[in-house]
């Protein structure tokens, strides 16, 4: 039985097929599967399998107004849609509004007419942050989309997914067989682990270890991982990879972090503390020194 700490690393957000390949195979512990990430993205399209690609990014900037071939009804809708990030700059004088717009792979899989007419205009981050830059326009900052992977308990996963818009990709307990020679249960260790009386941590050693015992039992008795896995301890680790904006993480920060709506568990507060910290250097080399995420 191995332990380790929680953790969170920030992956390169892009759009393109290793990066939705990466999010999908934490799901099947198969980091080094032999499928190409165009393979694997081909069959998880084939399967039905879209939400692998909410982790894929794009970014859109156009301008509205009698010149536009954006119709204004959909800018409505757009500013208005759960899965798209969108905000507009406008000034006095100016025709119309110019939009800063980021979405997911699946939602433009599902919306082909939108996303054909999004596509004239859809511009690299880089552009997309150059043109806010251009515009003196931070808002526009908020549009931008990090993907995080955390290692965590698996009872800590399901307090952040509760409060998140669900571009989830989390390890299966499942298809994942921890019973496999050189796998293993992991136990990745609780906020007061390190603290506490040797006596709790003798208990707490002792109840992974017959859940481990357990679920090996389990495996050599005929259950599948499937079934087996109800004798995991709730500690045991978890790897969940997280894709949201930043107004989509400010939002979760102020739930997990600041505790606006409640107390968080300190388990849940320590892996927000953790990714937030991941995030908040790679966004304000965008948004500048002093911008903030709470």
């Amino acid at each position: 039985m191995k332990k380790i700490l929680p953790s969170a690393e920030l992956w390169v957000n892009n759009s393109n097929p290793a990066h939705v390949a990466r999010a999908a195979r934490v799901c099947y512990a198969s980091e080094g599967g032999k499928k190409s990430p165009e393979e694997l993205c081909d069959e998880l399209a084939s399967r039905g399998h879209l939400s692998m690609f909410r982790h894929a990014s794009y970014y859109y900037v156009f301008q509205s107004g009698n010149t536009s071939d954006v119709p204004a009804c959909l800018c409505v809708a757009l500013t208005n849609t759960p899965f798209v990030t969108c905000v507009y700059y406008k000034k006095k004088g100016m025709d119309g509004r110019i939009y800063f717009l980021s979405t997911n792979g699946q939602y433009l899989n599902d919306n082909l007419k939108i996303a054909k007419i999004l596509t004239p205009y859809e511009v690299s981050v880089d552009r997309f942050v150059s043109r806010a830059l251009e515009l003196h326009f931070p808002t526009a900052f908020m549009c931008l989309r990090y993907t995080v992977c955390l290692t965590t308990q698996i009872s800590t996963s399901r307090e952040l997914n509760r409060t998140s818009p669900n571009s989830i990709a989390e390890q299966s307990t499942r298809y994942v067989n921890f019973g496999r020679p050189g796998r293993g249960i992991t136990i990745c260790l609780p906020h007061w682990y390190d603290c506490a009386h040797w006596t709790k941590r003798l208990l707490a050693n002792v109840a992974w270890k017959c859940g481990e015992w357990a679920y090996r039992m389990a495996l050599r008795l005929g259950l599948p991982p499937q079934d087996a896995r109800g004798f995991l301890p709730l500690d045991t680790a978890t790897r969940v990879v997280y894709t949201y904006s930043a107004f989509e993480w400010r939002h979760i920060f102020r739930l997990r972090l600041l505790g606006n709506t409640g107390k968080p568990h300190p388990n849940a507060k320590q892996a927000a503390s953790l990714i937030h910290e991941e995030i908040l250097s790679q966004h304000r080399l965008f948004a500048g020194p002093d911008a903030s995420l709470t």
